[in-house]
């Protein structure tokens, strides 16, 4: 995302060439909205958009077990992109809207993990479909309490630091799902990370040090231009998947 000045740098739009032989489906929690406001000619308006706010792994597989049939007999064969994780390793406060780390988080990892797997598992029934898990970018739980006006936001840095750790595991098996499956999840976090050395000697940055989360309206969800720039990466992978 950046040049090497620190400037943003956004790809321009490929003309779609050849015939579509799958419907892409962005299959997602509320980022997805983001995403779908940056809609621009091209591939773009070919996506289907099925997000839902607060969306865990597991209420995405209760939902695409109970309307996956029928959206696939409505669309005919689809490929499929689940983002999906978020949500399921941070507990959120309705009352407060305050956002803490998951109490159990390696429970949380393990629950998520299963969950994909459940869902290739379902997935598998449609042959001519196809199914690819993108990976979860950093995110900041500190970020998103500040934006909540919580009275005291330092004791969220440490939260934080576990959260990208807990990322990291998480996006390890997706990983190795995605090599199962014989699909590359689109690279995210790394329109995110500041321009650092490659001599860099220190190894206990915080997140804020690592990653500019100030691109996040909130800490978690995209503003228009890293929207954008999200939109643009995982359209050029559909159009790939999905036109010959």
């Amino acid at each position: 995302m950046y040049t090497q000045n620190g400037d943003v740098r956004i790809n321009p739009t490929t003309p779609i060439t050849g015939k579509k032989k799958l419907t892409p489906v962005l299959f997602e929690d509320s980022k997805g909205n983001y995403l779908e406001k940056q809609i621009k000619p091209g591939i773009d308006h070919h996506i289907k958009f099925w997000c839902a706010k607060s969306r865990t792994t597991s209420k995405g597989l209760h939902w695409l077990q109970q309307n996956l049939a029928h959206k696939i007999g409505h669309l005919d064969n689809i490929s499929i992109y689940i983002w999906l994780g978020t949500c399921d390793l941070t507990a959120f406060d309705p009352k407060t809207r305050y956002v803490t780390l998951h109490p159990k988080p390696e429970e949380a990892v393990e629950t998520a993990t299963q969950n994909f797997r459940n869902i290739a598992e379902l997935l598998r029934s449609y042959a001519n479909c196809k199914l690819t898990f993108i990976e979860t970018p950093p995110y900041s739980i500190q970020q998103w309490n500040i934006k909540q006006k919580h009275p005291d936001t330092n004791q969220f840095i440490n939260q934080d630091s576990a959260l990208s750790r807990y990322i990291y595991q998480l996006n390890q098996n997706i990983r190795t799902i995605n090599q199962e499956l014989g699909v590359v999840s689109p690279s995210l976090s790394v329109d995110l990370s500041h321009c650092q050395s490659k001599n860099s000697k220190n190894r206990h940055k915080r997140l804020a040090d690592k990653y500019n989360v100030t691109l996040y309206k909130d800490g978690v969800h995209p503003d228009p231009l890293l929207a954008q720039v999200w939109m643009r990466k995982i359209g050029k992978l559909m159009q790939t998947d999905c036109f010959t």
